[in-house]
């Protein structure tokens, strides 16, 4: 793949992923499992300094629309 048909296809996987959390959230009023899913990632952590204090992590939550609209976001990239 070039360079520019990787990137469409990265921010068509991103929109996906974006838009499928928010369909598996308003969904999973009518339909608990859709909210169902894995979390993962890096808990909060602080690095203190003496003169500063940063404070990093990093968690990712998919549901099982995220997963699903992502993939085909990422199909209909690969048609462009």
């Amino acid at each position: 793949m070039r360079r520019k048909e990787r990137t469409i296809s990265i921010i068509f996987v991103i929109a996906g992923a974006i838009l499928g959390s928010v369909l598996g959230e308003v969904l999973g009023t009518y339909y608990p499992f859709m909210r169902s899913g894995i979390h993962f990632g890096i808990p909060d952590f602080t690095l203190q300094l003496g003169f500063m204090e940063v404070r990093l992590g990093l968690t990712v939550n998919m549901n099982l629309g995220t997963v699903g609209v992502a993939l085909l976001f990422l199909f209909f990239s690969t048609l462009v």
